[in-house]
């Protein structure tokens, strides 16, 4: 398994953004992963207002608003630009008021009349807003995209699984095997924790972003399971990049 592509979701709920390199570190999170999401208006949103980590559906999130998925999200430092159809439609600067409103203002006008309040930015004070509290990050192989295409007739996209690491990988599903060991990618040690169980967000095509059937049922009858990915935690902290060999430890 050869590490394929870095991914990186710097909004939760947004389309991510490809990275050259990065450097993990023991016991966190990938590094900008997931800082900030939007609140869609959550009557007990205090929570996630004040940076804490809360489930998923306190957020926006392509579960339910599939048109996320129609935005590119370009994170450079505390700048976000977005963008549709190639067209830039929003810039903002996440670490000032006046930018913070923008978005606000631009998550509002879309989808406050489909919310139970108005959304609201958030940051997270520590860690990140995955759907886990635990500091995993995720990977996945690329046969295991091929594979779940081949059996829905959808064009093969790793942004459809949202996961951090892509592994070129010849077998479908064969990252599962590696849960409860420990493995070494690039510079760093991660230990293989869990597989990673899957949810409606994969019915969103996110090339088109237009909601597909629901594919839950599909994967239990093809595969066996719900799963497309593993989450691992990092015990030892180091540099990654396209092309860094996974090497099982034990």
């Amino acid at each position: 398994m050869i590490v394929s592509q870095l991914w990186q979701y710097p909004v939760k709920g947004l389309a991510g953004m490809t990275l050259d390199s990065i450097r993990l570190e023991a016991g966190k999170h990938f590094p900008g992963d997931r800082r900030f999401a939007v609140t869609n208006g959550h009557p007990k949103q205090d929570e996630a207002l004040a940076g804490h980590w809360v489930k998923k559906s306190f957020f926006l999130q392509m579960m339910k608003f599939e048109e996320l998925a129609a935005y590119d999200c370009d994170m450079a430092g505390e700048v976000m630009t977005l963008s549709k159809d190639g067209e830039e439609v929003l810039t903002a600067d996440l670490s000032t008021e006046p930018g913070i409103r923008l978005v606000n203002e631009f998550f509002a006008a879309r989808f406050a009349d489909r919310l139970g309040g108005l959304p609201q930015l958030t940051r997270v004070t520590d860690g990140a807003f995955t759907d886990t509290r635990a500091p995993w990050i995720s990977l996945g192989g690329t046969a295991s995209v091929d594979r779940f295409g081949a059996a829905t007739g959808t064009a093969p996209d790793a942004r459809r699984f949202r996961l951090n690491i892509m592994l070129e990988t010849d077998t479908p599903f064969e990252e599962a095997s590696l849960v409860g060991t420990e493995v070494r990618l690039g510079e760093a040690v991660l230990r293989v924790e869990a597989p990673v169980g899957r949810c409606a967000a994969i019915d969103v095509d996110p090339a088109t972003a237009v909601r597909g059937p629901h594919y839950l049922p599909l994967m239990q009858r093809e595969f066996g399971h719900t799963d497309l990915g593993i989450f691992a935690e990092v015990t030892e902290g180091g540099l990654v990049r396209p092309g860094d060999r996974l090497t099982r430890l034990g």
